[in-house]
């Protein structure tokens, strides 16, 4: 097994046995929260290793050979680190990452952002409880998801602004914000002067949203333009490593000259399979005198109860089990839906409850009632009456909407998204014009420009609001 992931000859180093570590970001605000179950699995011995050297357009990137190891309490003379991204809302991963870095000792811990499902209070106060027993310091960037429904000014009121930069002996740290799905001028400015102004011996770079996407024919970073803007800033200013979440897996690469590490993995669901970086993790840095060593640490996969739903009417509520869901009939069709980057996603075959069936068998609705959506890791849609009893022209266009338990013949709890809201669209496609026009005024398309983001997955309840 391979010791080491990648070596970076730097020449000499200055001594890092006078550093000083970094203040921890004060956690004004908790509340008591019973961590979820976690699935044991012995993560320190499974490893992964992931090689492949690619040639794109004229630019050679090294894709390195990562083996999962364990975390090991750093030397006494060197600078270490976790970084992370993508919890989401869960917090077993973060409950296993604090239990880690309080065991080993690092200088600190970072988080690339979308600590939160979609940025609200509780959601916030949920991540600031899983860090309560932290002993180490905590820096964090904000994610696209951190900033919905006004989620950035919560960001910032529990955990500071999201672009600054600190030095930590022979090491300068740069962090800056790409949450909106862009840069904008002043943030290049800012970004330049730091970069330009610091002679440190090793450059770090941590942001949300990566300036590429390492899996073939996706899309799910921001335009070329301001990619190749920013990658020629990193190249311009010797940065060692570039750091960032969004994309929910592990990838590493040296573009360059310079290494780009994705650690996307610290509980929302995976982009890619294990083999192609789909793993639940983080990564620890350790910086000697001559070298960075960057390894990935698996995490438990989120156990996620999955096989039951609460459904609650306005004058009863029962909990049915997957049992339960199949005794009722089913539609079944297949289906696909379109993201917020007009990709294509989740095509398959699909079986489940229709929401009018569930609704009805609590009571049913009235037109003015709202149809709540929530999910086991905390997100949140809302639906009107007509998406779950669509007329003609809803129907035409959304078809039905179902509960799915069942996803190209993999069920419940194999198949692991689900239980699962889908839209049976008669023309096998739910995209994201199909949402704009059955979506009633503040929800859906209304709040988040995507129709990818009405296929709640993992739902745990359907509860009937108002009316």
């Amino acid at each position: 097994m391979l010791m080491e992931c990648i070596t970076m000859a730097k020449g000499t180093r200055k001594s890092a046995t006078s550093y000083l570590k970094q203040s921890v970001i004060c956690l004004t605000k908790h509340i008591s929260r019973s961590k979820p179950e976690i699935v044991e699995l012995d993560r320190r011995i499974q490893t992964l290793i992931l090689t492949s050297i690619i040639l794109v357009a004229g630019i050679i990137v090294v894709v390195n050979t990562i083996p999962l190891l364990p975390p090991t309490p750093p030397p006494d003379d060197s600078i270490s680190f976790y970084v992370f991204g993508d919890s989401q809302g869960y917090q077993g991963g973060i409950s296993q990452i604090v239990t880690d870095a309080n065991e080993n000792d690092p200088d600190f811990i970072f988080h690339c952002g979308d600590l939160t499902p979609f940025g609200q209070e509780n959601q916030y106060l949920d991540t600031l409880a899983a860090f309560e027993d932290l002993e180490v310091p905590l820096y964090t960037t904000v994610g696209n998801h951190d900033i919905r429904q006004g989620g950035g000014e919560r960001y910032i009121q529990h955990f500071g602004p999201s672009t600054y930069s600190f030095d930590l002996d022979s090491a300068h740290f740069t962090v800056f914000n790409t949450s909106a799905n862009t840069v904008s001028e002043d943030e290049f400015d800012w970004l330049k002067n730091d970069l330009s102004s610091d002679n440190s011996t090793w450059k770090f770079v941590f942001s949300h949203i990566p300036p590429y996407d390492p899996r073939p024919d996706e899309n799910h970073t921001m335009e070329s333009s301001i990619n190749t803007r920013l990658m020629n800033l990193y190249e311009e200013y010797e940065v060692d490593v570039v750091f960032s979440g969004h994309i929910h897996m592990f990838d590493h690469r040296t573009i360059n000259d310079v290494e780009y590490v994705i650690t996307g993995g610290a509980g929302a669901g995976l982009y890619a399979e294990p083999e192609d970086g789909g793993i639940y993790h983080y990564v620890n840095v350790t910086l000697t005198d001559s070298e960075a060593i960057i390894t990935p640490v698996l995490l438990d996969a989120p156990s996620i109860q999955n096989n039951r739903v609460i459904l609650r009417g306005v004058e009863t509520t029962v909990t049915l089990t997957i049992e339960d869901l199949t005794l009722f009939d089913y539609s079944e069709a297949y289906s696909s839906v379109q993201n917020r980057f007009d990709n294509w996603r989740n095509q398959g075959v699909y079986r489940g409850v229709n929401i009018s069936t569930l609704i009805d068998y609590v009571g049913g609705m009235n037109e003015n009632a709202t149809i709540r959506i929530t999910s086991s890791d905390g997100f949140v849609q809302d639906f009107s009456y007509y998406n779950a009893y669509p007329n003609s022209s809803w129907y035409d266009i959304q078809g039905e909407m179902i509960l799915a338990y069942q996803y190209n013949e993999t069920i419940v709890p194999s198949w692991i998204d689900g239980l699962r809201i889908v839209m049976l669209a008669p023309d096998g496609g739910y995209s994201n014009a199909d949402c704009l026009a059955t979506s009633d005024p503040g929800q859906g398309y209304h709040i988040y420009e995507s129709a990818g983001a009405r296929w709640a997955k993992y739902v745990a309840m359907i509860e009937i609001i108002g009316g």
